[in-house]
């Protein structure tokens, strides 16, 4: 077998085991990008009450980032297979428009860290006003000050503008209790802490998640991109020497199944030939003729030394 076709397969499988490399590493990028998202995700819906609508963005962008990462792999693995360089083409092209994606997704969330603060002052002053007259904003809080072992927003002090004290002291609903009498309701000891400063830490370190997670990433696919570019140029290339090979060798394959080819070949040149430079014509000399004297010489004639 030829070495220089060995060398061929040789490279078009190490691209392929490349590729794969690739949309395997990208796979498990889906996966762990799909974790966060979805983690981040359901700790917003757990204190929507709270957050803003443009705050679940980034979370829901990195959800779609990672289904479209999952649907890439695939096709960078079918691309791989058929080395068909319009896949792996499609397959790095995909790749560009998701790292676009997740620079939107880290911009936003870098964003959103900076506002997180100002957000969540309104928003819980806003709902911890509204306490007796919203059943659903009610138990938001409480599921917050349960959760987080808080009371109220800077502090349990923040109850006495919904509730009036009682001999003096502040009145604050059960999810602020930590430590309850034995076989009472009435509470002992309440959390002292207030609600803002955790639930800002939670929102912040989310959002911190998302922005470095979307650029790690991002910086990772980036090199994909060019890789799957480059890659598709090989396969480009290597199958275009394959198919130049493989005529030469249909070429010469037909030669030698056909040894009469060359002989018909020059057979057919020259009757060619012999119809555009035909051969001089002669007439049959004249019985006359025949009683010449060949040894008479015209005076006209050469000397014949």
């Amino acid at each position: 077998m030829n070495p220089n076709s060995n060398n061929l397969n040789a490279g078009m499988r190490l691209i392929k085991f490349i590729i794969f490399i690739i949309s395997f590493m990208f796979g498990l990028t889906a996966l762990l990008l799909l974790a966060v998202g979805s983690t981040i995700s359901t700790i917003f819906d757990d204190f929507d009450i709270f957050m803003d609508d443009h705050f679940f963005t980034p979370a829901n962008l990195m959800i779609f980032i990672s289904i479209c990462l999952m649907i890439i792999a695939i096709v960078g693995c079918i691309g791989a297979i058929k080395e068909s360089t319009m896949l792996v083409n499609i397959f790095g092209a995909l790749l560009f428009l998701v790292f676009a994606m997740e620079l939107t997704a880290a911009v936003l969330a870098y964003m959103m860290h900076g506002q997180v603060t100002y957000m969540l002052t309104r928003t819980m002053n806003d709902a911890f006003m509204n306490y007796k007259e919203n059943t659903y904003v009610a138990s938001g809080i409480d599921f917050l000050q349960t959760n987080l072992e808080c009371c109220g927003i800077d502090s349990p002090d923040d109850w006495s503008r919904i509730y009036e004290p009682k001999d003096n002291k502040t009145v604050v609903p059960d999810s602020c209790c930590e430590i309850l009498a034995p076989g009472e309701s009435e509470c002992m000891q309440f959390f002292q802490y207030g609600c803002l400063p955790r639930l800002n830490f939670i929102i912040e370190k989310s959002a911190m998640l998302i922005a470095s997670g979307a650029l790690t990433v991002a910086f990772v696919q980036f090199l994909g991109v060019i890789c799957a570019f480059m890659l598709a140029k090989t396969i480009r290339r290597t199958k275009s020497i394959r198919a130049a090979r493989r005529w030469q060798l249909q070429q010469a394959l037909g030669v030698m199944t056909n040894p009469f080819s060359f002989d018909k070949q020059m057979e057919a040149n020259s009757v060619n030939s012999r119809q555009y430079d035909p051969e001089p014509e002669y007439t049959q000399m004249e019985k006359s003729d025949n009683n010449a004297n060949t040894n008479t010489y015209l005076p006209h004639s050469p000397s014949v030394m």
